[in-house]
């Protein structure tokens, strides 16, 4: 699997094919299908795991912190996931393989970003999840295809602003839920 992984993240998850990975592991071919039944098969491990380690990560950086410090330490995480495993985080991050194991996989990234949210008093809900990841994950994904590459472009700041902004949609989102109560 790490061989599979490690391809991911040199080519991009859709560039890599069987003959490829059976190249690496010096094998033939054929001989991965008795390990594997097809190459979505194995991309779907592949980001099933790497969610799981998404949210591995996410959970340690959240662990002890709470309220914009918290928020702050989750989008630290997931930046340093998409620096470190770029093919992996696109996979993470594309349209389901297996949902049913992917929604498992996922549990410890929603289970962190649930306690920032409750520690600043807001409602968890998809709606929220969605835009808070949306906003971090464009200037990730912009970054990546290096949209702004050559422009005196400060993407730390960048980031470093969208952060700030997921705080402010967080903290929004706790104020109006102490107005309707």
């Amino acid at each position: 699997m790490s061989a599979a992984e490690a391809l991911v993240d040199l080519d991009g998850w859709a560039y890599v094919t069987m003959t490829q990975l059976a190249d690496r592991l010096g094998v033939r071919g054929p001989t991965l299908y008795s390990h594997v039944e097809s190459l979505d098969a194995l991309l779907g491990l592949v980001q099933i795991r790497a969610l799981a380690e998404l949210g591995a990560d996410l959970q340690r950086s959240a662990m002890g912190k709470s309220g914009a410090d918290g928020v702050r330490a989750l989008a630290s995480a997931l930046r340093s996931f998409a620096t470190r495993h770029p093919g992996r985080y696109e996979l993470a991050m594309s349209e389901p393989i297996d949902r049913p194991a992917l929604q498992v996989a996922g549990a410890d990234a929603g289970a962190a970003f649930s306690a920032v949210v409750q520690s600043l008093g807001a409602p968890v809900s998809v709606e929220l999840a969605f835009s808070c990841l949306s906003t971090l994950h464009g200037v990730l994904v912009l970054d990546r295809a290096g949209l702004f590459r050559g422009n005196e472009l400060d993407i730390e700041a960048v980031y470093e602003r969208a952060t700030e902004l997921v705080v402010h949609t967080v903290e929004h989102a706790a104020d109006a839920q102490v107005r309707t109560t």
